[in-house]
């Protein structure tokens, strides 16, 4: 989805979404004081709590502060990545992407997403990024009685998601902590966490803060990593502990040639067989794309064709940069919608990672 041209109307805070809103830190009410408006809708001011203030700056209540639950880190790196236009935004990624998020949630089209999605009250996208994963589903008319959907992130990347998705009837935006979020408890029909909660200090403890958002009947949807080989993880960590503490643009940089790389393995084009299981490496046996052996087994060097080199830069990004990078089994996913009362109506399992969707009792 492009970005509106300039002078187009955004959404400011909605008129439905004050009442809404708690201090995430100690769950006093909030009012609104010097509040700037235009019309019914609040474009700044500051929320009152008990003991706590935040500010409503261009349309967004900000709860997101520095030094939050650790991850100072993380909104760098993410704020960095989602105002870096260049690396996202082709309709070669938003075609992928989007067709990645259609097969994983099982849905046959994004019309079949966007009509699931319209039959809910309140959504909640909880670390919506600037809105790529979104746009799937959420296109102009996607209500259907009235829907109010509720984008979240951490870092500056909210400002890109309201500049790119604001001007969408039904749309509001909040910058905050997935671990200390400002809403009451059973306050969604759906929750939509896509690539995100393993990226907090806790990726058990972010689902579960998740849960305690829905009603009743209500249907959580996550992805989160999954463990990969042993030489990957190695290499994985190695790198990102090289560069974690880098300047973002700094960091982007180093991994420029590591994309070159898969670039070049990519067009070898040329395949090798595995012949028998390497179990001490956790590769079977199988005919391999050389990219897609070294990709899976060895090292995270993403390619694909139909994007742009910083688009594959992003990915790549994307995986190392974050200082928070989880990876999980099966069976510590499935836990954590045991212990929540959850129960799970489908499950993609992918080398990748994880895709559940889960139904509250």
């Amino acid at each position: 989805m492009a970005f509106p041209a300039a002078g187009s109307t955004l959404c400011l805070v909605r008129d439905w979404l004050m009442p809404l809103l708690l201090d995430p830190l100690d769950g006093s009410v909030l009012t609104l004081d010097d509040a700037v408006r235009q019309g019914d809708e609040v474009t700044d001011g500051t929320l009152l709590g008990a003991t706590n203030s935040y500010s409503v700056r261009e349309g967004i209540p900000r709860f997101a502060t520095p030094g939050s639950a650790g991850q100072d880190q993380t909104r760098e790196s993410f704020g960095y990545k989602w105002t870096n236009r260049a690396g996202f935004g082709s309709d070669g990624m938003q075609e992928k992407v989007s067709s990645w998020i259609l097969e994983r949630y099982g849905f046959a089209s994004g019309d079949a997403m966007r009509d699931y999605f319209s039959r809910r009250e309140r959504i909640l996208d909880a670390g919506c990024g600037a809105g790529l994963a979104t746009s799937t589903w959420l296109t102009p008319g996607w209500q259907r009685d009235g829907g109010e959907l509720v984008a979240v992130d951490i870092s500056a990347a909210i400002d890109t998601a309201r500049e790119r998705l604001g001007g969408i009837e039904g749309t509001s935006f909040v910058q905050a902590d997935i671990l200390a979020l400002p809403f009451p408890a059973a306050s969604f029909d759906l929750v939509f966490s896509e690539g995100v909660l393993h990226h907090t200090p806790s990726t058990e403890r972010a689902f579960k803060a998740l849960t305690r958002l829905l009603r009743p009947g209500g249907e959580i949807m996550i992805y989160v990593y999954r463990r990969k080989a042993p030489t990957r993880e190695f290499v994985d960590d190695f790198v990102r502990e090289r560069i974690a503490d880098l300047p973002p643009e700094e960091a982007w940089n180093l991994l420029r040639p590591l994309t070159r790389l898969g670039q070049a393995l990519a067009e070898l084009d040329a395949t090798v067989e595995v012949p028998e299981d390497v179990e001490l490496l956790g590769i079977p046996k199988g005919v391999y794309d050389v990219q897609r052996l070294v990709y899976w087994h060895f090292a995270k060097l993403f390619w694909n064709e139909a994007l742009t080199f910083e688009e594959n830069t992003h990915v790549n990004f994307d995986w190392y940069h974050p200082r928070f990078a989880h990876r999980h089994t099966e069976d510590e996913v499935r836990g954590w919608f045991a212990d929540c009362g959850l129960e799970i109506i489908r499950l993609d399992v992918q080398e990748a990672g994880f895709t559940v969707r889960g139904r509250l009792a």
